[in-house]
Protein backbone atom coordinates (compact mmCIF):
# COMPACT_ATOMS: atom_id res chain seq x y z
CA UNK A 1 0.00 0.00 0.00
CA UNK A 2 3.20 2.53 0.67
CA UNK A 3 3.82 1.99 -2.99
CA UNK A 4 0.53 2.81 -3.78
CA UNK A 5 0.41 5.92 -2.15
CA UNK A 6 3.34 7.32 -3.13
CA UNK A 7 2.82 6.38 -7.12
CA UNK A 8 -0.47 8.18 -6.74
CA UNK A 9 0.71 11.37 -4.71
CA UNK A 10 3.94 11.52 -7.53
CA UNK A 11 0.55 11.55 -10.42
CA UNK A 12 -1.29 14.12 -8.50
CA UNK A 13 1.64 16.46 -7.77
CA UNK A 14 4.26 15.42 -10.59
CA UNK A 15 1.72 14.89 -13.60
CA UNK A 16 -1.15 17.36 -12.86
CA UNK A 17 0.41 19.44 -10.40
CA UNK A 18 -2.38 18.95 -8.07
CA UNK A 19 -1.87 18.94 -4.14
CA UNK A 20 -4.62 17.02 -2.49
CA UNK A 21 -4.21 18.84 1.02
CA UNK A 22 -6.72 16.18 2.71
CA UNK A 23 -4.55 13.00 2.43
CA UNK A 24 -6.35 10.50 5.58
CA UNK A 25 -7.01 6.64 5.89
CA UNK A 26 -10.79 7.50 4.91
CA UNK A 27 -9.23 9.43 1.72
CA UNK A 28 -7.53 5.90 0.17
CA UNK A 29 -9.70 3.45 -1.43
CA UNK A 30 -8.54 -0.10 -1.24
CA UNK A 31 -10.07 -3.14 -2.67
CA UNK A 32 -10.20 -5.82 -0.53
CA UNK A 33 -9.72 -8.30 -4.04
CA UNK A 34 -7.22 -7.14 -5.38
CA UNK A 35 -5.29 -4.70 -2.55
CA UNK A 36 -5.68 -1.79 -5.57
CA UNK A 37 -5.73 1.93 -3.73
CA UNK A 38 -7.24 4.90 -5.03
CA UNK A 39 -6.52 8.24 -3.47
CA UNK A 40 -10.31 10.33 -3.50
CA UNK A 41 -12.23 13.46 -2.13
CA UNK A 42 -10.52 16.00 -4.31
CA UNK A 43 -12.54 18.44 -2.70
CA UNK A 44 -9.80 19.98 -1.10
CA UNK A 45 -7.11 20.06 -3.71
CA UNK A 46 -5.85 22.67 -5.11
CA UNK A 47 -2.77 23.48 -8.06
CA UNK A 48 -0.24 25.30 -5.77
CA UNK A 49 1.11 28.30 -7.16
CA UNK A 50 4.92 29.98 -6.06
CA UNK A 51 4.25 33.29 -4.32
CA UNK A 52 0.18 33.01 -3.82
CA UNK A 53 -1.06 32.32 -0.63
CA UNK A 54 -2.90 29.74 0.64
CA UNK A 55 -5.39 28.87 3.48
CA UNK A 56 -3.23 27.38 6.67
CA UNK A 57 -6.45 25.48 7.94
CA UNK A 58 -6.60 23.11 5.49
CA UNK A 59 -6.05 18.82 5.72
CA UNK A 60 -7.38 16.50 8.67
CA UNK A 61 -5.75 17.50 12.43
CA UNK A 62 -3.76 14.17 12.79
CA UNK A 63 -2.64 14.16 9.21
CA UNK A 64 -1.84 18.10 9.56
CA UNK A 65 2.02 18.93 8.41
CA UNK A 66 3.60 21.33 10.98
CA UNK A 67 4.10 24.14 8.46
CA UNK A 68 0.31 24.14 8.25
CA UNK A 69 0.24 24.59 11.93
CA UNK A 70 2.58 27.09 12.13
CA UNK A 71 -0.10 28.95 10.26
CA UNK A 72 1.85 28.94 6.70
CA UNK A 73 0.31 29.93 3.60
CA UNK A 74 2.82 29.50 1.23
CA UNK A 75 3.65 26.02 1.42
CA UNK A 76 4.57 22.84 -1.12
CA UNK A 77 3.26 19.37 -2.01
CA UNK A 78 5.12 17.97 0.46
CA UNK A 79 2.16 18.68 2.63
CA UNK A 80 0.55 15.46 1.02
CA UNK A 81 3.48 13.60 1.76
CA UNK A 82 4.02 14.59 5.64
CA UNK A 83 0.11 13.75 5.51
CA UNK A 84 1.30 10.19 3.67
CA UNK A 85 4.06 9.54 6.68
CA UNK A 86 1.26 10.16 9.31
CA UNK A 87 -0.98 7.62 7.43
CA UNK A 88 1.65 4.66 7.12
CA UNK A 89 2.68 5.15 10.31
CA UNK A 90 -1.44 4.46 11.38
CA UNK A 91 -1.18 1.63 9.20
CA UNK A 92 1.73 0.18 10.94
CA UNK A 93 0.67 0.77 14.40
CA UNK A 94 -3.27 0.49 14.36
CA UNK A 95 -3.65 3.69 15.76
CA UNK A 96 -2.49 7.61 14.99
CA UNK A 97 0.73 8.50 15.70
CA UNK A 98 0.06 12.28 16.32
CA UNK A 99 -3.30 12.30 18.00
CA UNK A 100 -3.83 15.87 19.31
CA UNK A 101 -6.81 16.82 20.39
CA UNK A 102 -6.30 20.82 19.03
CA UNK A 103 -4.31 22.58 16.83
CA UNK A 104 -1.79 23.18 19.97
CA UNK A 105 -2.09 19.99 20.90
CA UNK A 106 -1.22 18.43 17.78
CA UNK A 107 1.77 20.13 17.86
CA UNK A 108 2.74 19.00 20.96
CA UNK A 109 2.21 15.73 19.93
CA UNK A 110 4.08 16.11 16.81
CA UNK A 111 7.37 17.36 19.32
CA UNK A 112 6.93 14.26 21.65
CA UNK A 113 8.21 12.46 18.70
CA UNK A 114 9.94 14.26 16.45
CA UNK A 115 11.53 16.82 19.10
CA UNK A 116 11.45 19.76 18.95
CA UNK A 117 12.23 21.81 15.61
CA UNK A 118 15.47 23.80 15.24
CA UNK A 119 15.15 27.50 14.91
CA UNK A 120 16.23 27.00 10.71
CA UNK A 121 12.85 24.37 10.39
CA UNK A 122 10.83 26.80 12.44
CA UNK A 123 11.57 29.79 9.81
CA UNK A 124 11.02 27.40 7.14
CA UNK A 125 7.60 26.63 8.51
CA UNK A 126 6.59 30.49 8.78
CA UNK A 127 9.22 33.20 9.74
CA UNK A 128 6.98 34.88 12.55
CA UNK A 129 7.24 32.17 15.20
CA UNK A 130 11.44 32.27 15.07
CA UNK A 131 11.22 34.05 17.78
CA UNK A 132 8.72 31.75 19.88
CA UNK A 133 10.64 29.79 22.66
CA UNK A 134 9.73 26.25 22.61
CA UNK A 135 10.70 23.63 25.31
CA UNK A 136 13.25 21.88 24.42
CA UNK A 137 12.27 18.18 23.47
CA UNK A 138 14.75 15.86 22.39
CA UNK A 139 13.45 13.35 19.26
CA UNK A 140 12.07 9.96 20.24
CA UNK A 141 13.88 7.37 19.06
CA UNK A 142 11.87 5.12 16.23
CA UNK A 143 12.77 1.96 17.30
CA UNK A 144 10.75 2.89 20.96
CA UNK A 145 7.62 4.37 18.91
CA UNK A 146 7.31 1.14 16.93
CA UNK A 147 7.03 -2.27 17.83
CA UNK A 148 9.93 -4.94 16.59
CA UNK A 149 7.50 -6.12 13.76
CA UNK A 150 7.60 -2.75 11.81
CA UNK A 151 10.82 -1.31 12.69
CA UNK A 152 11.59 -2.61 9.26
CA UNK A 153 9.84 -0.11 7.56
CA UNK A 154 10.61 3.00 9.66
CA UNK A 155 12.70 4.52 7.25
CA UNK A 156 9.91 5.29 5.47
CA UNK A 157 8.05 7.22 8.48
CA UNK A 158 11.66 8.71 9.18
CA UNK A 159 12.13 10.37 5.70
CA UNK A 160 8.34 11.35 5.12
CA UNK A 161 7.68 12.81 8.72
CA UNK A 162 10.51 15.01 9.09
CA UNK A 163 9.31 17.90 10.67
CA UNK A 164 11.81 20.10 8.08
CA UNK A 165 9.62 20.43 4.96
CA UNK A 166 12.26 20.00 2.27
CA UNK A 167 13.73 16.47 2.98
CA UNK A 168 9.78 15.65 2.95
CA UNK A 169 9.64 16.56 -0.63
CA UNK A 170 12.10 13.27 -2.12
CA UNK A 171 10.42 11.02 0.12
CA UNK A 172 8.37 9.15 -2.44
CA UNK A 173 10.56 9.05 -5.08
CA UNK A 174 12.89 7.34 -2.47
CA UNK A 175 10.33 4.87 -0.91
CA UNK A 176 9.12 4.29 -4.88
CA UNK A 177 12.96 3.60 -6.00
CA UNK A 178 13.76 1.54 -2.88
CA UNK A 179 10.81 -0.94 -3.28
CA UNK A 180 10.72 -1.73 -7.06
Amino acid sequence: LEMQICRALAYIHNGIGVCHRDIKPQNLLVNPHTHQLKLCDFGSAKVLVKGEPNISYICSRYYRAPELIFGATEYTTAIDIWSAGCVMAELLLGQPLFPGESGVDQLVEIIKVLGTPTREEIKCMNPNYTEFKFPQIKAHPWHKVFSKRVRQKQWILSRAAAVFPQPALHCCGGVGASLL
